[in-house]
């Protein structure tokens, strides 16, 4: 491949900028309801854009670094051949693929002429580059601030006669305005993980003293509230896990050089976590049951309340009270999807409760919906080749950008350490959070799509003109 080739090219600032405003707006409002029509527009003129970008740059396609951008265009591939040749519900199947498939096609074009783009204009260090980050990461945080305003007129404006909107209040049933915590997890936690992401960075280019890290800082205590506001177990767990993540990163790297201000860092960071995660486990009773849940659940042959959704009632734990119904379901729905997976293989076809209609031709009476683990729902969806096809763009993708991090300067790119962390929160959140729904399968194809850009443009730049 010649040197012409892997030049990198001058993306125009305009579309890199409508670009960043249709992302952080998506991002934003991505988990609101009635705001369909604004992410189609955000969608649609990202993608449009993108198209410039990818024709572009189309040469760095035929590289082995863009084989995480071809596992998704095969894994689009797979879902069509599914559709026509190993459909069980054809009208199902159709009607996602009209609406789902084809929206994360096109954030699928939005995110990777995105990334391709913001690697080039990352070069920039006046204002306006930082100006493009600081529009970036509002978008992220958006979601986590609209959950604070909305507690705080919830539980403190209508006490005082406020006259709040209902589209601003917080509601815990099936209301039109309502936003389940699913959301909340999907859309906070990669904000969560790429403010511990880019503090650690900061603090490894010896730039601790930065307002910039005033705000990561401050984005900590904000995500955890949302979890702690609605209750949210997944959230604390994976708060927990991101913030361990965080301490082997200061520690385990060059911990000797500015050791001070990392264990400064260190100690507030794991002081922030340690009271939230000591609370939720204070306040949420089925913390301390959950072995003793677990052994009941493992039993699903004897015990086989699974099923039924609550209405054949919950049995007994060993300790003589009633198992918490989270983990009594979530630990025995893992146990039979798993059994499902291995008898379905190639998969039911569906992203969407896959689960539930592969239970009922095992269990005709079975009242089951979802296993409430991602990765499970979306294994019996698609079957364990688009698994594959996702699981290995996405560890291809933290190996590549983890690397790519290394070799270019952090305050020129936190673009790679943003995607770096969104994905890893997004390898963890999948794991026990029921997620495989309509916007969450976009934003994970969006996030994997945005970071096989990135790691094109960045590479390209590296390759093509090192001194750029």
């Amino acid at each position: 491949m010649n040197q012409q080739t892997l030049s990198p090219l001058q993306i125009p600032g305009w579309i890199v900028w409508v670009q960043c405003i249709c992302f952080s707006t998506l991002y934003a409002i991505w988990a609101l309801p009635e705001t369909i029509l604004i992410r189609h527009v955000c969608l649609i003129v990202g993608a449009l854009l993108s198209l410039w970008t990818i024709y572009q740059y189309r040469h760095s396609f035929f590289h082995r670094r863009a084989i995480p951008a071809w596992l998704i265009v095969a894994l689009f591939a797979w879902a069509t051949f599914h559709l026509f040749f190993l459909a069980n519900d054809f009208a199902a199947q159709y009607e996602e693929y009209t609406s789902i498939w084809k929206r994360a096609a096109i954030g699928a074009v939005f995110a990777l002429g995105f990334g391709i783009a913001l690697s080039s204009y990352s070069r920039k260090q006046d204002s306006k580059g930082k100006a493009l980050w600081t529009l970036i990461y509002i978008g992220l945080l958006a979601p986590t601030l609209i959950y604070i305003v909305k507690y705080v007129l919830t539980n403190y404006g209508v006490q005082k006669g406020w006259a709040v909107p209902d589209y601003w209040k917080l509601y815990y049933s099936s209301l039109p305005f309502y936003i389940p915590k699913t959301a909340y997890v999907c859309f906070c936690l990669p904000t969560l993980g790429i403010a511990l992401g880019q503090l650690a960075c900061n603090i490894h280019q010896h730039q601790s003293f930065k307002w910039a890290n005033l705000v990561y800082l401050v984005t900590i205590p904000a995500v955890l509230f949302v979890f702690y506001g609605e209750n949210i177990k997944n959230g604390v767990v994976y708060s927990a896990g991101l913030l361990l993540l965080f301490l082997g990163v200061l520690v385990f790297r060059n911990f000797r050089r500015h050791w001070a201000i990392k264990l400064l860092v260190l100690v507030v960071v794991l002081v922030i976590g340690f009271l939230f995660v000591a609370n939720s486990i204070q306040t949420n009773g089925s913390w301390r049951t959950l072995s003793a849940d677990a052994k009941i659940a493992r039993d699903t042959q004897t015990y086989q309340q699974w099923k039924y959704n609550g209405e054949k009632g919950y049995p007994n734990n060993e300790l003589g009270t009633m198992v918490s119904v989270t983990n009594y379901e979530r630990i025995a729905w893992a146990k039979e999807g798993i059994k499902l997976t291995i008898q379905n293989p190639l998969g039911y076809g569906l992203i969407e409760r896959s689960f539930g209609r592969l239970a009922k031709l095992n269990w005709p009476d079975s009242k089951l919906h979802q296993s409430h683990s991602g990765w499970i729902d979306l294994v019996l969806g698609l079957g364990i080749p688009g698994i594959a096809l996702i699981l290995t763009s996405l560890l291809i993708l933290l190996y590549q950008l983890g690397r790519l991090g290394k070799d270019t300067p952090t305050s020129r790119n936190p673009y790679v350490t943003m995607i770096w962390w969104a994905l890893f929160s997004a390898l963890i959140m999948w794991c026990t959070t029921e997620i495989s729904q309509k916007v969450y399968f976009d934003a994970l194809i969006l996030w994997l799509t945005l970071g096989a850009g990135v790691g094109l443009g960045f590479q390209n730049k590296l390759e093509g003109n090192p001194h750029g």
